[in-house]
């Protein structure tokens, strides 16, 4: 029942994040929760000026009950103002008029109305109150002007909209123009908030991803998304954002359609600016219904808890990992009796680490050069599991760690028409066995712009060291023959040929990278990268085991096809690399 699983942690983590919400920023919410539920014969919306117009028996019911009937209707959703005219009716609590217009401002809390009887005279309301018209005030100038969208083709028409000010527009039987033709829906929500958190995504990576949000409130999003990936080929998937101003719950089933698939959850609350806090859950499960039981399943959690302290910052992770939930039954080739449980299915590895790491100081007043301190303490339980390194099995249930590293490096120099930075990292990392892990890596970068040809270059060596210590042990760690290539000796035969020399490397390892790159991009509509990278790695790479390819080249193309289409074409070529040279697909991704 990995979907009931799912859902009540779903609703245990939003029942935290409500409740820990500020009693200011719940009444706060309520104060902003107007909205405006449209209907008429015709009700279009305008992507690229954000406009909503409707015409034809218009009616309007605002968030208080109030009605507003008219013939014409038009709302600007970035300015957050509306307007209607043409045989105008309000009725609602203390109100009945009819009039030739009426304004809406929520941002000002204020309503303009031109009544139709007596002597020529305009109204002003204030908040709720149509008690109280405030006859002969002076008005906006532009307060009934509608726009002038002549030469607009509109990008969904239907017969009505739930309108929540500053937030999204949820249309009903709408018809979306896509791909030249107008495609119907049977709703489809337009979300124009400035918070970013309604666009958090819970997805993995894919391909192609076409988002079909189909509800929402002023606090919510649901959408459907069909995807596609090289693994799954095309599906359907399903996510569910709750979004407040600091804080946001997403939770995602990605595939929807296949029987193996992951369901996601992440949460992120932040308590004040000097503290925050996120929570990732995933479950991966073998399900042939989203209903019914799963054959296995294994998840994952983690909690990220960061905290700013006086010119430096502390941070506190912790990894879960369950990798057989449903126990797991064992069969005529196991220890066990067929049909018992497997014991490694209680076990529970996790990790824990607290990190302090410091703000970018100056070495001296007299040199350009930055540093920044960093220190870690952690533990971990049952790390290397059931096996572990060869001189080390089993491996210990459970080790401390204790690193501490710096990075030293300059901002962007100025050299005539070019710029220059440097860095060098160093990392030291010791375990409660007699064990550590040195990493080091050092970047100097030299770029140009030409402006005028719309094209950034730069030239950079990249030196990462890795060293992995294990004392008067280093040969049980790395024996003759096992690195990499199974009982192989000193050489690796493969599918793509047969790569000598393994037996050099006993734990220290050196990655260098020469890179060369230029941008184009001459409008926000069209980039073009290409990059040429020579990588010279020890130990030399072997297909399919590790490492890269001597010389890579990559080529990538962003295009926006429409204002809500961005396209990412990408390919590289590997110059024979393990008889390889373009890569057998393109990259193709689709991105709002």
């Amino acid at each position: 029942m990995g979907l009931m699983r799912f859902f009540l942690v779903l609703l245990s983590t939003a029942w935290f994040l409500c409740g820990a919400t500020t009693a200011g920023a719940a009444t706060a919410a309520v104060a902003s929760s107007a909205s405006l539920d449209v209907t008429a014969k015709n009700v279009d919306f305008f992507y690229n000026r954000f406009i909503v117009t409707a015409d034809g028996d218009v009616r309007v019911r605002l968030s208080d009950g109030t009605v507003v009937t008219g013939q014409t209707f038009t709302m600007d959703l970035k300015l957050n103002r509306y307007l209607v005219a043409g045989d105008v009716h309000v009725d609602g609590p203390g109100i009945h008029q009819a009039g030739a217009a009426l304004a809406g401002y929520p941002d000002l809390d204020r309503t303009f109305f031109l009544p139709a009887a007596g002597t020529p005279e305009r109204y002003t309301y204030f908040g709720g109150d149509w008690s109280n018209p405030h006859a002969g005030r002076e008005q906006p100038g532009d307060a009934y002007n509608f726009p002038d969208l002549t030469a607009e083709r509109p990008y969904i028409y239907a017969t009505a909209v739930r309108i929540v000010p500053k937030t999204n527009a949820l249309f009903t039987f709408p018809h979306i123009y896509t791909a030249g033709i107008y495609t119907p829906l049977p709703r489809y929500m337009v979300t124009f908030s400035a918070n970013p958190h309604y666009f958090e995504n819970g997805f993995a990576g894919a391909r192609a991803d076409i988002a079909l949000p189909f509800n929402g409130s002023e606090h919510s999003l649901t959408a459907l998304h069909v995807r596609n990936d090289a693994f799954n080929g095309t599906y359907l998937a399903l996510d569910q954002h709750f979004v407040w101003d600091h804080d946001y719950i997403v939770a995602a089933i990605d595939p929807l359609t296949q029987e193996e698939r992951q369901y996601n959850l992440i949460a992120y609350k932040r308590f004040s600016q000097k503290l925050e806090s996120r929570l990732f859950v995933q479950e991966s499960a073998a399900q042939a219904g989203i209903i019914n039981r799963p054959d296995n399943a294994a998840a994952f959690g983690e909690i990220n808890v960061n905290a700013g302290l006086r010119h430096s910052g502390l941070s506190y992770v912790q990894d879960n990992y369950w990798q057989y939930l449903l126990g797991f039954k064992t069969g005529p080739d196991d220890s066990q009796p067929t049909g018992s449980y497997d014991p490694r299915w209680r076990e529970h590895p996790m990790s824990q680490q607290l990190s302090w790491t410091g703000y970018e100081n100056r070495v001296t007043k007299a040199t350009p050069l930055l540093f920044r301190l960093r220190s870690s303490f952690g533990l971990a339980h049952d790390a290397y599991g059931y096996g572990g390194f060869s001189n080390e099995v089993p491996g210990p249930k459970t080790l401390t760690f204790h690193s501490v590293g710096a990075t030293l490096f300059t901002p962007p120099l100025k050299l005539g028409a070019y710029g220059i930075t440097a860095q060098y990292d160093r990392q030291r990392m010791w375990f409660s066995l007699p064990h550590q892990v040195d990493q080091a890596e050092s970047r100097i970068t030299l770029s140009r712009q030409f402006a005028r040809q719309h094209l950034n270059t730069y030239l950079s060596y990249d030196i990462r060291q890795a060293a992995d210590y294990w004392g008067d042990q280093q040969l049980a760690a790395y024996p003759v023959g096992t690195f990499g290539c199974g009982a192989g000796g000193d050489t690796c035969v493969t599918p793509y040929g047969t790569f000598s020399g393994q037996d050099a490397y006993r734990g220290l390892g050196t990655l260098r990278a020469l890179t060369a790159a230029a941008v184009y991009a001459p409008s926000q509509y069209f980039t073009l990268s290409l990059s040429m990278i020579k990588n010279t790695d020890f130990p030399r790479p072997v297909p399919g085991i590790y490492g890269q390819a001597p010389y890579l080249f990559s080529a990538d193309l962003r295009v926006r096809v429409s204002s809500q289409i961005l396209l990412d074409v990408s390919r590289q070529y590997s110059f024979n690399f393990a008889g390889q040279r373009w890569a057998p697909q393109f990259g193709i991704q689709f991105s709002p």
